[in-house]
């Protein structure tokens, strides 16, 4: 008896047999297999076991159809059972199909766009915004995705060694040539998916094994035909995945004799199973019609889901991942397959379908262009068609007629130039009193700006920065258009970020397919040779897309190198100008850059005179460890300071310069030759290891004492040779190349600069020397001022010592007036005593 099961929340959390401690950690036995260990930048390592993951060639009964060996009744039970769970699926989203229906119909291609004017003539045109951000979207994208060299790349976590290097790209260049050559219809369903992907919101691209062709599939599914349960939030973790998929009697049969499908008596159908809304829309775009069922087209559904099997002897009716297959027709299982690796005792479920998201949103599914400019889009085509409208009623002859006019004879159908007669009932000497043309409006302006409104607000959406791009400044700070590039283009950046990752699970599958079939595989030319086995396909890091989730778009690129070009030219001694310019030419797809950058001639080990005949005619030489550095600088030495030889005037240009290059490098090695030589480390410590701290300060003590020791070496062997070194020197400024001439305009600048500083340096001149004379104005002004004031100040105190005399003298004579008075008071009082 079999059920579906919902995902326990706790599946996968605990390890059975291990036991928990009380902070969190446990303690877990290795297996005994030698695991894989990288050991990271941050000092932590990535260990990953060796695996005993079987596939279908190695253990057949574990990925048999087990519809073939399980109890009818329960697989007609399971079957019936879902049957009504999908009826329920796509009643849930039936309105969500209606909307992308209805996308489809705004791009105006199947001309049954919805809306405008019913009279004869009128307009059916469709704007093409929708259309037009479809093309555009698919175009951008696929360039980022599916390159002409491939869409896979290396990529090396941790430490890289050879072996690692060369497994890469074995499958580099392996997975390469499959989705370029093998897998012939992989680009092909890939663009459909990406022109689908902005109608849709989200659109699915399926990776499978096909017996009969011996290689990988690819198949694009479009969202219609994939099935979600109402409750589900994310299309890797939803209860169940159907897939709906419409094949005709020859492909059923086909999947019987290969396996894939247990055999059952054929119902025969003359039926068409009913299409969906989209697969209408898209069949009045291809201009299909619905004929005779005479492929006898029927319906399997692909349940991607999750089962009790009380009879599966690996699972033992615990919760497990499977694949049902289930023909709607005769309404039996023809299919039931595990759908987890043989060996996984977490029974991780496999993922065969890959989801691309255009924008996502609450809920399982992604949203599209018809949910955030169709309304948009519907505005804008109902403004044209009233544009076209009001021009053709303009310009057509609709005319008011009097009833009470009789015109004897025909109408008359006049051609442009022609002169024809009409009679006019008695009465009528004008025309004009029988008929009157209508008076329709023109087309309005006001209607036809809110077009261009309408426009520019709906091509927001999903807006690239190119246009912004044509209005900067050549000489705009380095960095100025790549932020204007990624400012103007976030939204598809986001998606393209989006691309990048589902592209890569596309590769997981398909490396697992590799590592299961390999063997079986057909192999062109190409490849045939190359030494790549299915071990190779265990690790699944070494490998991602070539796409960037970073770049977007090769205008991006070009404002990346432009900008790299422009720092090289600030920092030259920081890049390696051929890099970076190849790096351009690349950019630029110029074809052949080797032949316009031919590569550098491998350095070889030489005497001391090919050296010197090297370096004269231009090429470089290179110094190497083992030889007599000392006798090598002689030789150079004397060559270079010969006047018959290296100081010749026609050899000492092109020979000096590298000398001296060359002649530092023979110092240098001397140099750590000697050092190697006077030093003695002590026993156990590498002078290798000096990163390790431990032993730094004993190394450091040990260079230091050499060091002594070498200046004393240093300046017995060098003493000779300084003198004809400096003669090399003067020899190199003397022909050091003159600078390069100044064209026309160069000059012109140089002459304003010098003009423009001589008027500032003859007027600083000028405001110095009225400064100055200011100052000694100031200086004057500011001595006779005190000179005033002690004047001033003398004449005060002089006066102020008068006054004070003056004061005192009144005050003398004061006081000997009132002394006077007093006596005279004092004799009248003792005279009357005396008389009285």
């Amino acid at each position: 008896m079999a059920t579906e099961m919902p995902i326990d929340p706790e599946f996968g959390r605990f390890i059975d047999g291990v036991q928990m401690n009380e902070d969190g950690s446990a303690e877990v036995e290795l297996p005994n297999e030698t695991p894989d260990i990288e050991e990271m930048a941050d000092g932590s390592a990535v260990v990953t076991l060796t695996d005993d993951f079987k596939g279908p060639t190695e253990n057949e009964d574990f990925y048999e159809n087990l519809a073939e060996t399980m109890d009818i009744r329960d697989m007609d039970e399971i079957g019936m059972r879902y049957l009504d769970l999908l009826e329920k699926d796509k009643e849930a989203r039936k309105d969500r199909d209606k909307q992308y229906e209805d996308g489809l119909r705004r791009t105006g291609l199947g001309n049954d766009a919805p809306g405008g004017a019913d009279f004869e003539g009128a307009s059916k045109v469709v704007h093409p915004a929708m259309a037009e951000a479809c093309v555009d979207f698919a175009a951008r994208a696929v360039k980022e995705l599916f390159p002409p060299d491939g869409p896979v790349r290396t990529n090396i976590l941790g430490d890289v060694n050879d072996e690692k290097s060369e497994i890469a790209e074995r499958k580099r260049d392996y997975m390469n040539w499959q989705l370029t050559d093998q897998i012939e219809e992989f680009r092909d369903e890939q663009e459909q998916m990406l022109t689908q992907l902005p109608m849709g919101g989200s659109q699915f691209m399926k990776m499978y094994w096909d017996e009969k062709l011996k290689r990988p599939c690819a198949q694009f599914i479009a969202i219609d035909n994939i099935l979600m349960p109402f409750s589900a939030i994310n299309f890797y973790t939803a209860q169940r995945i159907t897939e709906v998929e419409d094949i005709s009697e020859w492909e059923f049969k086909r999947r019987i004799a290969r396996g894939l499908y247990r055999d059952i008596a054929l119902y025969r159908t003359s039926l068409e199973p009913e299409p969906t809304g989209p697969e209408k829309a898209n069949q009045k775009i291809e201009g299909k019609k619905y004929q005779d069922n005479e492929d006898n087209t029927r319906r399997v559904f692909t349940v991607y889901t999750w089962l009790e099997l009380d009879d599966d002897s690996y699972t033992k009716g615990e919760s497990a991942p499977y694949i049902l297959m289930i023909d709607e027709v005769d309404r039996e299982v023809v299919g039931l397959y595990r759908n987890w690796e043989d060996g996984d005792d977490t029974m991780t479920k496999l993922d065969w379908i890959v989801e691309f998201k255009f924008i996502p949103w609450r809920g399982g599914y992604g949203i599209g262009l018809p949910h955030l400019i169709g309304g948009l889009s519907a505005a804008l085509t109902g403004s044209l068609r009233a544009l076209m409208d009001s021009a053709h009623i303009n310009n057509a002859a609709t005319m008011l007629k009097l009833k009470g006019g009789k015109i004897s004879g025909q109408s008359q159908r006049v051609d442009v130039t022609q002169v024809v007669e009409i009679e006019g009932a008695p009465g009528v000497d004008d025309i004009r009193k029988i008929a009157m043309p209508m008076p329709f409006n023109p087309p309005s302006p006001v209607l036809f700006q809110l077009l261009g409104w309408l426009t520019t607000a709906a091509k927001g959406v999903v807006t690239t920065s190119e246009e912004k791009i044509a209005d900067i400044n050549a000489n705009a700070p380095v960095g100025t258009t790549q932020a204007l590039i990624e400012q103007g283009a976030a939204v598809f950046s986001a998606i393209h970020s989006r691309l990048h990752n589902s592209q890569k699970k596309v590769l997981m599958i398909l490396q697992r397919l590799n590592r299961w079939y390999l063997e079986d595989q057909k192999r062109g030319d190409i490849v045939a040779e190359l030494p790549i086995k299915a071990t190779d396909f265990k690790r699944n890091t070494d490998v991602l897309p070539v796409s960037d989730p970073h770049i977007f778009s090769e205008t991006q690129r070009m404002a990346q190198t432009q900008a790299v070009m422009a720092y090289m030219k600030q920092y030259p001694t920081l890049f390696d100008p051929r890099a970076v310019l190849a790096r351009s030419l690349k950019q630029m797809k110029v074809p052949n850059i080797q032949e316009l950058m031919p590569q550098y001639q491998k350095p070889m080990e030489m005497h001391a005179a090919d050296e010197n005949a090297a370096m004269a005619m231009g090429r470089m030489a290179t110094a190497y460890p083992d030889q007599d550095h000392l006798a090598h600088l002689k030789a150079h030495c004397l060559f270079g300071t010969d006047q018959m030889l290296g100081a010749n005037p026609i050899v000492a240009p092109a020979f000096i310069p590298r000398a001296l290059e060359h002649i530092k490098q023979h110092m240098m090695l001397w140099y750590t030759q000697q050092m190697n030589r006077h030093t003695t480390i002590p026993a156990g410590v590498s002078k290798v290891k000096y990163e390790d701290s431990k032993v730094k300060h004993e190394i450091d003590k040990t260079m230091a004492i050499a060091s002594d020791h070498l200046k004393l070496d240093a300046q017995e062997q060098f003493q000779g040779l300084m003198p004809e070194i400096a003669k090399m020197l003067q020899i190199a400024q003397q022909f050091k190349p003159p600078a390069p001439p100044m064209d026309g305009d160069a000059q012109a600048v140089l002459q304003a600069s010098m003009a423009e500083t001589q008027r500032r340096a003859a007027k600083d001149q000028a405001d110095l020397q009225l400064k100055q004379a200011q100052m000694q104005q100031d200086m004057a002004s500011q001595q006779q001022e005190q000179q005033f004031k002690a004047a001033m100040n003398a004449e005060n105190n002089l006066t102020r010592e008068r006054i004070d005399t003056l004061d005192l003298t009144l005050e003398a004579a004061r006081l000997k007036k009132e002394q006077g008075e007093s006596a005279i008071a004092l004799q009248d009082t003792i005279q009357r005593n005396l008389r009285g």
